[in-house]
């Protein structure tokens, strides 16, 4: 797998550590670490300068004007300029260039803000004492400094960030003044960096261990918010010490600056996506116990995060949408990409639907991606020959928010899709909606309509109902399969708040039979899309229609199922497998919605044919809302040793849900126990409150006086020694009586003997009867035992978890999420 280039809206996705290990001996080829080194330079920096109209530059010299409805890119006049071989950052204001050198940073004046021409400013390149290996420039929205990210420092093997200001006057002219006692030590190694295009305020900074040298951070990781002040270039927002005991491994960046995305992970590995705009509250996926993310990308719309793991050989790209919307993150029904392919290298659009890719140093490619399963789609007429083609930055034009109030914008408002066979598929056309107002714009719905409609397959990035901030937009693609011959049209309209609303695209296209005799399969709907439920309950079915759109006998040999969430789905019994489907003839596939836990699941079906298209595979997609939310009045309590903590929690069910949720708690600190109700009923609408108790121990403790049971004192003990007594007696009498009938020699004999046993008898009786009187010898007996150990609970915080856990009608259990509570015992 090619390594793609780091992305993101000015993202730095490369971990030095990585490479490190790399250049000391990891087992690695020469051409696979030059290829390595070189995807870690070529990251993008795109920043909000003022240009006229929205540029691209190149590291190659190139300078091109993109634009942002159709993807097409355009030398300016006199592209190529002299290389400059570096990373390219734009300031604020669109008068300079800033390029990363080896140990200094190249300063470029601009010279025609129409075609973005430049010039290496006079005594450049410029440094600090502090300047080793450059890695990243940042700018802040005055335009006054840059902030310079060091890979190292001189004389220390951790980097450093350090400023400059700007000084257009300087002696000698342009030039960047080191900042005194700006600089700032890392306590780790960088894993990535990346600053917002548009609202360049701060750049973020994730910082992750560094095992080679810095013991005192085995494990760590920071996520650092750093910013410059305008006044007076210090910085602020660098902490002394990691975060936590997790591992830091990959970081990316939402190019429209809504959020960042961390790959993090000691035993267990996660994705985190963390809101940056004060909107987007945050989203993540835990992945399997030692499954760590490796490597993350973002697309242009913000709406797909792909990843790969550390732990799978030749890995394949895994694909995980975003909804922005309820902040929901999960691995769609189409990945990992098929056939274990790579993502090719590229760079985001910060202000278009568009992926753009440098393949080698005459071309650039640009891609879309499928709303519906994450796959790059090449855009049309790519790729575009630009000379001088290397790692990009794009500049963001000025007044884009000259609209008062809601406004929505579309980047096209007809689309031909031209003759295209019956049954065919059409490559996708994709619309950019963009809120290009003062305030946000509310997405409520996008709907097809027309003459033709079932021909013409929308989706969209849009996630309705949606709210897009200024600046912001989202994609709208649509798919042309015709089904007969002849002229066909549909249009999609978008209903929002901006005044305008509704907006309208209308659809053409004409479709054709096929020269040949051949089957065809369309399948529709496709994607298939349930309406939103609740987790643990179940949709109405759904029914997919296979159809021979051909002029030839179809044969249908399977139908599978599959994907990552095929369990939230019922599937009936098809007539469509094993099927031969007459010309015309169709069948039918059933699908219920039974999401076993929230959020977008998906799963997919795949038809195995005889046509030229086979084998076709249908989304089957369907949000569902949480089953109930758990929550609490509070959910910290502090308590002495000794004491109870008292916490208020309910449960309040979704639309149609009913059931028995069982509940488990644990956590509780030493000599403390938890008391929560088994299980608690709860039905659609009504609030079912409960309480979680932790009784703790205290200091203090009694031991009660143990009164033992008297103890006889004799040998002999009921009920036994009424027996004994009465059976030796009688073997008294009887040698006494034999005796008597003896003769005079046996008799004295039997007599002695006699005589002795009753002497032993006579003694017996009296210790029986010394053992059993009263007095005190028959005094109960007080035995106080030492006292045991005493368990007190200690002081210190925990966390105490209650886990909910609950079957759908069919049994099968829910996939719910705990709710923690913190107890502080003084």
């Amino acid at each position: 797998m090619a390594t793609p280039t780091p992305l993101g809206a000015r993202t730095f996705a490369c971990s030095f550590l990585f490479l490190r290990k790399l250049a000391s001996g990891f087992a690695l080829g020469a051409t696979q670490l030059v290829f390595m080194l070189f995807s870690f330079l070529a990251l993008t920096v795109p920043a909000n300068a003022q240009f006229q109209q929205p540029l691209v530059f190149s590291s190659g010299g190139a300078i091109v004007v993109r634009n942002d409805q159709t993807g097409a890119l355009t030398p300016v006049s006199g592209s190529p300029f002299p290389a400059t071989n570096q990373t390219l950052t734009l300031d604020v204001q669109g008068r300079y260039l800033f390029g990363i050198g080896v140990n200094s940073i190249h300063m470029y004046a601009i010279t025609d803000s129409n075609t973005g021409d430049y010039q290496e400013v006079a005594n450049s390149p410029f440094a600090s004492a502090n300047t080793d290996s450059p890695v990243f420039i940042a700018v802040e929205p005055t335009g006054n400094f840059v902030a310079v990210v060091n890979s190292q420092t001189p004389g220390a093997t951790l980097g450093n960030v350090e400023t400059f200001q700007i000084s257009p006057s300087a002696s000698g002219g342009p030039a960047l003044l080191p900042v005194a006692a700006s600089m700032m030590p890392l306590d780790s190694a960088i894993i990535g960096i990346s600053q917002a295009a548009a609202t360049p305020t701060a750049f973020y900074l994730y910082l992750g261990p560094n095992f080679l040298d810095n013991p005192n951070f085995p494990t760590g990781e920071e996520l650092d918010i750093v910013s410059i002040d305008p006044k007076t270039g210090l910085l602020s927002g660098l902490p002394s010490e990691n975060v936590d005991g997790s591992i830091a491994r990959a970081y990316a960046a939402d190019p429209q600056g809504r959020y960042v995305v961390t790959g993090r992970g000691k035993i267990v590995g996660q994705i985190i996506v963390t809101g940056i705009d004060g909107e987007f509250p945050g989203a993540s996926v835990t992945l399997p116990d030692n499954v760590f993310p490796n490597q993350l990308w973002v697309d242009s719309t913000g709406t797909f995060i792909y990843a790969t793991y550390a732990s799978e050989l030749n890995p394949p790209v895994h694909i995980f949408s975003l909804d922005l919307q309820n902040a929901i993150l999960s691995e769609t029904a189409s990945s990992p990409l098929p056939n274990n392919a790579a993502l090719p290298g590229y760079t985001p659009d910060p202000t278009g639907p568009f992926n753009y890719g440098t393949p080698n140093g005459s071309s650039i490619s640009a891609f879309t991606v499928d709303p519906a399963t994450g796959y790059f789609v090449a855009a049309p007429n790519s790729p575009f020959s630009i000379p001088g083609a290397g790692s990009l930055t794009f500049s963001i034009t000025s007044g884009q928010q000259a609209v008062g109030g809601p406004s929505a914008k579309l980047s096209g408002t007809a689309f031909s899709f031209g003759n295209l066979q019956i049954g065919t598929p059409s490559a996708p056309q994709t619309v950019m909606l963009t809120s290009n107002g003062s305030q946000a714009l509310s997405v409520n719905s996008i709907s097809v309509s027309g003459a033709d409609p079932s021909e013409f397959i929308e989706t969209d990035t849009c996630q309705v109902s949606s709210v897009l901030q200024p600046t912001k937009f989202c994609t709208i693609s649509v798919t042309f399969t015709p089904t007969g011959a002849g002229p066909q049209s549909a249009s999609i309209s978008i209903t929002d708040t901006a005044p305008d609303s509704p907006q309208a695209v209308q659809y053409t296209g004409t479709g054709v039979a096929p020269l040949t005799p051949a089957p065809v399969a369309t399948i529709l709907p496709n994607p298939a899309a349930f309406a939103t439920v609740t987790q643990g309950t179940s949709s109405a079915p759904l029914s997919i229609s296979v159809s021979n759109t051909g002029n030839a006998p179809l044969h249908i040999s399977a139908v599978t199922v599959g994907g990552n969430n095929a369990a939230d789905f019922s599937n009936a019994p098809s007539n469509c497998s094993g099927a031969t489907l007459a010309a015309a003839a169709s069948c039918n596939i059933s699908v219920a919605f039974a999401p076993l836990a929230a959020g977008l699941r998906t799963e997919t079906i795949t038809l195995s044919d005889d046509s030229a298209n086979s084998p076709q595979t249908v989304i089957v997609q369907g949000n569902a809302n949480p089953a109930f939310a758990l929550g609490a009045t509070s959910t910290t309590a502090t308590v002495t040793a000794g004491g109870t903590a008292q916490y208020q929690l309910q449960l309040t069910p979704g639309s149609n849900f009913t059931g028995s949720i069982a509940m488990i708690c644990s956590g509780a600190p030493l000599g403390a126990t938890c008391q929560i109700p088994a299980s608690v009923q709860i039905a659609s609408g009504a609030i079912a409150p409960f309480n979680v108790s932790v009784v703790t121990s205290g200091a203090t403790a009694t031991v009660t006086p143990h009164t033992a049971p008297r103890v006889p004192t004799s040998p002999w003990a009921p009920p036994e020694i009424s027996m004994r007594i009465i059976s030796y007696l009688l073997f008294v009498v009887l040698l006494w009586l034999t005796a008597e009938v003896a003769t005079p020699q046996a008799r004295k004999k039997i007599r002695f003997v006699t005589t002795l046993c009753a002497g032993l008898l006579l003694v017996a009786l009296t210790g029986f009867f010394a053992g059993c009187g009263g007095g005190s010898s028959s005094a109960a007996v007080v035995v106080t035992p030492p006292p045991p150990a005493r368990i007190v609970t200690p002081p210190g915080t925990s966390i105490i978890t209650v886990t909910p856990s609950a079957k759908n009608a069919a049994g099968q259990p829910l996939q719910l999420q705990p709710i923690q509570l913190t107890l502080t015992v003084n």
